[in-house]
């Protein structure tokens, strides 16, 4: 019965909360295609409906009617359902009933087949994936407190303060502690790449460079909490990848790295001051690249990203991913790091040092 628990008013609040700001980021991502207004509210509102059916179908009842219940092979079915109705009703809106509606082409109509599939998976995989996440911090949760409850340790006013952290964290775990099945996953992303290998080679390679950094993601880490830092190199030359085949190659970036790293960090950290950059930076300039520098020094590392910053519109940003690096660091290395940050009116510098000694 707990399965289908109705949701609290600060529940209902936060999924408010959090849809608001994704609605936002999609129509920036709409926005800046150049399509007529009409066309970029439309089609905000609509993905917005696609992924928030995605997410709520899949976190409300496949994952606990099916997953649940291990079976797993009518599980696959209905997220393969799920992708199918996604790239269907995506095509019906973009090229049949919006031209219509609003007598203007669809953001996406100079797009080819395979590039329209990306697009179209991309969106069902952020609502498959934070679905799942959220569905799993759900559940984690109320396993946790079932067996403190089962123990006698958790008194009434730990147990109402346990409820609020529980509501609270259910989304912000969702997106953090998100996980879907590797296999099908990596499947379908393969199958995608064999898609476009012979017909598109740099979006498989793209496909490629997403996959080995998700595949990273998941990795389990060291009984240290640690990674190879060799390991958090490469993952930056596969988001360099990316942004090289997004922009077409017209952006400047100097990757200055030792040849060989065997030290060892805690995953994520330097990846995210280089998205960081990507975000918020102009990639543009000739004159004024893109600046990542790691150097190794016996047992610490140096690492800057600089970068000039972008005027006009931006990304929507929180500063959530400086906030992870910031707090993470705080926890595992004490004493021994220095963050900053130098804002200057055109240039944005970031400098992370770690003594391991």
């Amino acid at each position: 019965m707990g399965k289908y628990k109705r949701y609290s008013t600060l529940t209902i609040l936060l999924h408010f909360i959090v849809w608001i700001l994704y609605a936002a980021v999609t129509l920036f991502v709409y926005a800046n295609s150049n399509a007529h207004p009409k066309i970029v509210a439309l089609e905000t509102l609509q993905t917005f409906l696609i992924c928030a059916s995605i997410f709520y179908s899949n976190s409300d009842y496949f994952l606990p009617v099916f997953f649940e219940r291990k079976k797993y092979t009518q599980y696959a079915g209905c997220i393969i359902m799920l992708f199918l109705y996604n790239l269907g009703i995506r095509y019906l809106l973009c090229f049949q009933i919006n031209p219509l509606l609003t007598g203007q082409p669809s953001s996406i109509a100079r797009l080819s087949t395979s590039q329209f599939i990306i697009i179209a998976a991309w969106w069902w995989f952020q609502g498959t994936l934070f679905s799942f996440g959220y569905w799993f911090a759900k559940v984690s949760i109320k396993r946790e407190q079932e067996v403190n409850m089962v123990r006698g340790e958790i008194s009434v006013k730990e147990t109402e303060q346990l409820k609020l952290r529980q509501e609270k964290l259910e989304l912000e775990n969702a997106f953090l502690r998100a996980q879907i099945n590797p296999h099908f996953l990596f499947n379908t992303l393969g199958y995608f790449y064999n898609k476009v290998s012979d017909t598109h080679p740099d979006v498989a390679q793209a496909v490629v460079a997403l996959t080995n950094i998700m595949r990273s993601s998941i990795r389990k880490k060291g009984p240290d909490g640690l990674v190879p830092l060799e390991e958090e190199l490469e993952n930056i030359e596969y988001l360099i990848s990316i942004y090289r085949m997004r922009y077409n190659n017209h952006v400047y970036i100097s990757f200055d790295r030792p040849a060989e790293c065997n030290l060892r960090i805690m995953p994520h950290i330097l990846i995210t001051l280089v998205e960081n950059a990507f975000k918020h930076g102009d990639l543009h300039d000739q004159n004024n690249p893109l600046v990542i520098m790691l150097k190794v020094d016996d047992r610490d590392i140096d690492f800057h990203v600089h970068n000039k910053k972008r005027f006009g519109p931006k990304e929507i940003s929180n500063s959530v991913g400086l906030q992870y690096v910031a707090k993470h660091l705080e926890v595992m290395y004490p004493n021994r790091h220095t963050l900053s940050i130098e804002n200057m009116a055109y240039t944005y510098t970031v400098s992370l040092i770690i003594r391991n000694n």
